[in-house]
C-alpha cells in the first residue's frame, strides 16, 4: 500500500497546504484507479509513525518556512536533520518522528518516503484560504505527488 500523508491545520492559512495537496492528489489518483491510503494529520508527533506503519511507500506533504513562498521541495529521508533533543511528545519534528519510527519499528516502516514540502508565507493567521503565492503552488505540488506515486507503480 502507498500512503499520502498530508500535514497541516485546516484553519491556518498556509499551514493547510499539506492537507489540500494530499486530498487533491488522492482524489485525482483514485479517478485513475490508483489506490492510495490518504492520511491527514495536524501534528508531526507520534501520530506520523502510526500512519506510516505497514505502508510500503509514502509521500508526506507539508508546508515549510522559507524565503520563497510557493517554492516546492522534494526531499528524501537523508535530506532531513532529526534532532532527538526534545522535552515531551508535543515538540517532535517530522524528521524526529520518522527517525524514531525507524528505530522502534524498522520492519513495519515504509521502504521509501518522499517529502513534498511547499514554502509558506503565512502559516499563523486564521483563514481557510492559502496566500496567493502558496495557492498557485498547489496544482504543481499535486502533480509532483502524483508523479512520485506513478513512478512507484510502473
Amino acid at each position: 500500500m502507498i500512503a499520502i500523508v498530508g500535514i497541516g491545520n485546516p484553519i491556518l492559512k498556509d499551514d493547510s497546504v499539506g492537507l489540500k495537496v494530499a486530498e487533491i492528489a488522492a482524489k485525482d489518483l483514485k479517478k485513475r484507479k490508483i489506490e492510495v491510503k490518504l492520511e491527514l494529520l495536524s501534528t508531526t508527533d507520534f501520530d506520523v509513525i502510526g500512519k506510516l506503519l505497514g505502508v510500503k511507500k509514502a509521500v508526506i506533504v507539508d508546508g515549510i518556512l522559507g524565503e520563497n513562498p510557493g517554492k516546492i521541495h522534494t526531499l528524501k529521508l537523508e535530506d532531513l536533520n532529526p534532532k532527538l533533543s526534545f522535552s515531551g511528545t508535543h515538540s517532535l519534528t517530522l524528521s524526529t518522528s520518522i527517525k524514531l519510527g525507524y528505530e522502534l519499528f524498522r520492519d513495519e516502516m515504509p521502504e521509501e518516503i518522499v517529502i513534498v514540502a511547499i514554502e509558506v508565507e503565512d502559516p499563523y493567521s486564521f483563514g481557510k484560504e492559502c496566500t496567493k503565492s502558496v495557492e498557485k503552488a498547489i496544482p504543481l505540488a499535486v502533480e509532483k505527488v502524483k508523479e512520485i506515486i506513478e513512478s512507484w507503480i510502473q
